[in-house]
């Protein structure tokens, strides 16, 4: 290999990964590096969704036998991505035993006698692995046993019935369910109609039901009645079920149906749900830590964000304008994304005046919990779930200093207080959208090193935990438990993409010297995968419903990687050198 610096791989890697994220860029400011993104989970509990619809009715009429097609498509393509083992998860995913159990509720409910050998061989995985009920999320497992029914496998007079009479108590039922509001009224509402109860119990039933269908039709409407919700295969189909089930809005069921008519692949199935504001605010915050915050190729970019920041609220979840979430203009609200994009579009340039940081800092304020923290959707959310985040309170408070608040602004400081107390005893912290305990540790030791406590007590543990678990070769990987795994509690070993560049950026931020061991290794391993197209491969980092279900994303890893050598090639200087050579360190 030649004798050149780590500084002179720099001057290369950063501009590839910059121009391979700026080719991807659409003329609509999505950032798209294409490639498949089938989802065997979506698929089925979409086949699910419209095999309840047409045996509901709400299936019939026009189109009908293209929906038989769309069925029969998806069945065959399931069938076709069965792996050795039984099982199922998207491309680049180990073998998911939530997502195996689905996808066979599914055939069984819709596939002919020919599809037994592959129900039985991935019924016989889900057992292996300790069964449904070991599943590390339980209203997951709840969830699957819902499928397991309608498949005829499990008798529905055995399932516990869903609390519907909860809804009578808004408040309380936006803190236990977030986002999980509009899908619970859904099935609680074909529950209701499928297992009707008697005396108190049917009376309550009966009071509950219009609040319950007001909260889904609220959610539709508001997504301009498409007959999609947040433009998920996955959220839609698990809201057409218990609609459909229900008979109380044949309209919605309808609407539902065309739309994953309409969105099925060519190939059989669905994808995973696009993430087209996600995906341009990672290619953003890169760009800029590269350099490139006055090139005009970044307009669209910011075109988009103002073009998709929600004009209107969520009435069902009590969360005001001025959000943005993964994908539409009508996307579910994400305090993730919306802190991320504010903090971006104030470092644009004119971003300091721009009224779009203005209503997203006004939003993000408002949603606010009472403790300090900020958790997905709804303030005040209950633990677990789409509760507090410490990965997403981080986040905010790193948005409110970018964007001009003082360090001892009564809402930072209440972040980083909640931080500090929700600080493990390894000195780690959880994300809520990502796998380990990397991405959460990274994201709160740059948050504490921007508010100038770098050198505090839960900053330097922080530190201590990334440089503790790095691996042999320079490499992150989880950082220790894994409850995800499906084979193991621990990950082999090998590092991934993404959460190396999570901690090498989140080290050089907090002071880490950029010739240091670290650092040097870090960045040898990350120069060492980038490929000739100027990207970076992905790992199953990202979690979709959390420990049960992942993805993969190329673009998402490229443009981690380009922000963390973006900022070694700042931090070492022009020209300067790490002191270490390009060969194995």
């Amino acid at each position: 290999m030649p004798d050149t610096t780590v500084a002179n791989r720099l001057e290369r890697a950063v501009p590839d990964g910059a121009e391979a994220l700026f080719a991807a860029r659409r003329e609509d400011g999505v950032v798209d590096l294409g490639g498949g993104r089938f989802s065997p989970g979506n698929t089925a509990v979409a086949l699910i969704a419209l095999h309840t619809a047409h045996a509901h009715d709400a299936g019939d009429g026009p189109g009908v036998d293209e929906q038989n097609g769309v069925r029969e498509n998806a069945v065959k393509r399931l069938l076709s991505t069965q792996r050795p083992d039984g099982g199922w998860a998207m491309e680049g995913v180990p073998t998911e035993k939530f997502t195996t159990a689905v996808v066979a509720a599914a055939l069984t409910l819709t596939a002919t006698a020919g599809a037994g050998p592959a129900v039985a061989a991935a019924r016989a995985l889900v057992r292996r692995h300790g069964g449904v009920e070991d599943l590390p999320e339980p209203a997951m497992a709840g969830l699957v046993r819902q499928f397991d029914s309608l498949a005829g496998e499990l008798d529905p007079a055995t399932l516990p019935r869903l609390p519907m009479a909860l809804l009578l108590l808004p408040g309380l039922a936006r803190r236990a369910l977030s986002l999980r509001l509009p899908i619970f009224s859904a099935m609680a509402l074909g529950q209701s109609a499928q297992r009707p109860r008697g005396g108190l119990g049917g009376r309550i039933d009966a009071a509950v039901r219009p609040r319950a269908l007001r909260i889904v039709r609220q959610a539709f409407v508001r997504e301009r009645g498409a007959g999609s919700f947040s433009g998920d295969p996955w959220l839609t189909s698990l809201i057409s079920i218990g609609i459909s089930r229900s008979e109380l809005a044949p309209d919605i069921s309808r609407a539902t149906v065309r739309w994953l008519t309409d969105t099925a692949l060519p190939g059989g199935g669905w994808d995973l749900m696009p993430l087209d504001i996600t995906w341009a605010s990672f290619t953003g915050a890169a760009l800029l830590e590269a350099g490139y915050g006055d090139d005009p190729r970044l307009e669209p970019i910011r075109d988009l964000f103002h073009r998709r920041q929600q004009d209107i609220p969520f009435p069902a979840l009590a969360c005001p304008e001025g959000h943005w979430g993964f994908s539409t203009d009508r996307s579910w609200p994400m305090a993730l994304e919306t802190a991320e994009i504010s903090s971006l579009l104030h470092r644009l340039p004119g971003g300091a005046d721009d009224t779009h940081v203005r209503r997203g800092l006004a939003w993000l304020t408002s949603m606010q919990d009472r403790s300090g923290s900020w958790s997905l959707a709804v303030r005040d959310s209950r633990p677990g779930g789409f509760g507090p985040c410490p990965q997403m309170t981080a986040k905010c408070v790193l948005a409110l200093l970018d964007c001009g608040a003082a360090t001892d602004d009564a809402r930072v400081t209440k972040g980083l207080r909640t931080l500090g107390r929700t600080q493990r005893d390894d000195g780690a912290w959880e994300a809520m959208w990502y796998r380990g305990l990397i991405p959460g540790t990274s994201a709160a030791l740059v948050t504490y090193a921007r508010a100038g406590c770098g050198s505090g007590e839960p900053a330097s543990r922080a530190r201590d935990f990334l440089l503790r678990t790095q691996l042999a070769d320079g490499s992150w990987s989880t950082g220790g438990h894994d409850p995800g795994a499906a084979t193991a509690d621990v990950l082999d070993g090998e590092g991934s993409v993404e959460e190396t560049a999570w901690a090498l950026h989140a080290l050089l931020v907090s002071g880490e010297a950029p010739d240091s061991a670290h650092i040097t290794s870090a960045a040898h391993w990350l120069m060492g995968r980038q490929d000739r197209d100027g990207t970076w491969p992905c790992a199953a980092v990202h979690e979709y419903v959390r420990h049960c279900y992942r993805y993969t994303d190329r673009l998402m890893a490229t443009a981690l990687a380009v922000k963390a050598l973006a900022r070694l090639r700042t931090t070492a200087g022009p020209g300067a050198t790490t002191g270490m050579e390009m060969g194995t360190p």
